[in-house]
């Protein structure tokens, strides 16, 4: 036995020694990628208040070391598996975690659901089953484009926008006769039918009862921002998926077979002039990636293999006679990220200002010390939305799963609190599952 006990001390040693080496030697890396930046943009920004196209390209350039992508923020700290796990252990001693009511009554009262009126056709059942045509579309390297967007070069899209959430950062969104899924899980636990945490509450709607998608936008792979069901639901479909750079291979694998990925700061055009789609009258929109701070993998093994990322979906003027084509920021869909005091800034340099709607997570904040460089909180939502200049937001990735130890409604409350204090609770709020709202 005193045998068995010294080779696995030796053996934990064996492995937790060259591992924080690693995990040192990573963040001198990111740190020295920081500083190295920083130093060329100290010359094209020589002042705190200027901020130049080309700047934020050197700025908020994807990185990697090691072969594993890791955050170039100031704000980041690198998450070792010693606080992973100490985190895992100091949550089995929490009582009623998420202060969820184990009445079924009451928490229907907490948390209503709806069931989706899907208003995209006057016959959304031959909808559903109707299989969508494929979409044309291209990549665009949005780094060489060094021109902003000033706010009166946007134009005005009439068109409403349609949002319905599903849970968590799972959206349903309708522009026209588009149809976009973000982060899409239908399973009933994070990890599928058996495995995880449990939903709070029952689904608005199964998989099946979803409108097939045009577009899917998968912001990084955790498994609340996608479950298994989804791809195999829709991976041998037309259904255009759209993934962080990394996560294609991995998306192949798992039976998708349309699939485009991309690095921050890249685009997918869709077209829609195709005459044999008769889904759509010639309507062009750039989805494109843009930085987020937050992590990947769907296991220990294979942490930051893959981006992560948000995505800005814009809707092209199709009546611009310019060759400088025009596009009205729509929606923002943050996916997770944590909070970067001059990212959203120069997101809405990039693209314009005024996107119509911005899907931005506010809950999985506490413990703070842990989550922030991972996860914004409501106060850090607010902030978001005045930097974006959003017209509209909801505040999502809250009262799903309990993943964290705020009380399942906290996120909701304190949202819609800071709003009514800030004069835009009428524009920035919490939706409720399943009731489609129009922008």
């Amino acid at each position: 036995m005193k045998k068995v006990n010294k080779y696995l001390i030796s053996g934990t040693i064996g492995l937790l020694i060259p591992y924080s080496a690693y995990a040192i030697l990573v963040t001198q890396n990111t740190s020295s990628e920081i500083n190295k930046r920083q130093l060329i943009l100290d010359k094209l920004e020589p002042l705190p208040e200027i901020q130049t196209i080309n700047g934020t390209l050197i700025k908020y350039k994807d990185f990697k070391t090691f072969g594993r992508f890791e955050n170039p923020f100031n704000e980041y700290r690198i998450q070792t598996i010693y606080e992973f796990f100490f985190n895992r252990i100091v949550e089995l001693f929490e009582r009623n975690r998420g202060s969820v009511p184990t009445n079924k009554d009451e928490l229907n009262k907490l948390m209503p659901i709806h069931k989706p009126a899907w208003t995209i056709s006057d016959t959304p059942s031959l909808l559903q089953k109707k299989p969508v045509a494929p979409l044309n579309f291209k990549i665009i390297d949005e780094s060489l484009i060094t021109d902003g967007i000033e706010d009166n070069e946007t134009f005005r899209d009439n068109k409403p926008v349609k949002n319905t959430w599903l849970g968590q950062s799972c959206n349903f969104i309708e522009h026209g006769n588009l149809k976009i899924l973000t982060d899409p899980h239908f399973s009933p636990k994070l990890f599928g039918k058996w495995l995880g945490p449990k939903r709070i509450t029952e689904m608005p709607a199964s998989i099946d009862e979803i409108p097939t998608p045009h577009v899917i936008v998968v912001s990084h792979n955790h498994p609340d921002h996608m479950d298994q069901i989804s791809v195999d639901k829709w991976g041998n479909t037309d259904a255009l998926w759209i993934v962080p750079k990394g996560l294609k291979k991995k998306m192949i694998n798992k039976g998708c077979r349309n699939v485009v990925e991309l690095n921050w700061w890249e685009a997918c055009e869709i077209s829609t002039t195709d005459a044999k789609n008769e889904d759509f009258n010639q309507t062009k929109y750039r989805i494109s990636c843009v930085p987020a701070m937050h992590w990947s993998g769907r296991s220990l093994l294979d942490a930051n293999q893959s981006l992560w990322c948000s995505f800005l979906i814009r809707v092209g003027d199709d009546t611009a006679k310019s060759d400088k084509p025009r596009f009205s920021p729509l929606v923002y869909h943050a996916g997770d990220t944590g909070y970067v005091k001059d990212l959203a800034p120069r997101i809405r340099q990039r693209y314009g200002s005024g996107v119509r709607l911005a899907l931005l997570p506010c809950g999985q904040y506490c413990p703070k010390w842990h989550q922030r460089s991972r996860h914004i909180d409501p106060e850090e939502a607010i902030k978001i939305t005045r930097e974006l200049r959003a017209k509209n937001t909801l505040g999502v990735h809250w009262g799903t799963f309990t993943l964290s130890g705020e009380p399942f409604r906290e996120p909701k409350e304190k949202l819609e609190e800071l709003a009514a204090q800030q004069g835009i609770r009428d524009n920035c709020y919490c939706p409720e599952l399943g009731k489609t709202l129009e922008f």
